[in-house]
């Protein structure tokens, strides 16, 4: 077998003896050969997982100024899903299908 030589970093972590003691029995479990492959190999996983997120920072906005921003949002894409007025306008999603239910009943938008 080849290996590529990566360089690598020492991270020095401090673990509470318990969550030592189950990353040793996961690692026997499993036939990791040390705690370090299987604490790189779980690194490794989660940071897949948390890049592979789409967080958005939700704003801090009133609700008149959030619906002005949904009906200014909808004049301009005529049709738009509910999640994807929320993540493009950064507002929180109940508060999007409140306002949207709102608007609904004023007969200013309609459910395509």
């Amino acid at each position: 077998m080849v290996q590529i030589m990566v360089e690598t970093k020492m991270v020095p972590v401090r673990l509470s003896e318990d969550m030592v003691e189950r990353l040793d029995r996961v690692a026997s479990r499993f036939g990791y050969s040390s705690r370090s492959d299987l604490i790189r190999e779980a690194l490794e996983y989660y940071t897949k997982e948390v890049e592979a997120e789409n967080i958005i920072r939700l704003r801090d906005i009133s609700k008149t100024q959030a619906k002005e921003e949904i009906r200014k949002y909808l004049k301009e894409h005529q049709k738009a899903w509910t999640d994807k007025i929320a993540d493009d306008l950064k507002i929180d999603f109940p508060l999007v299908i409140e306002i949207i239910e709102e608007l609904e009943k004023e007969k200013l938008v309609a459910e395509a």
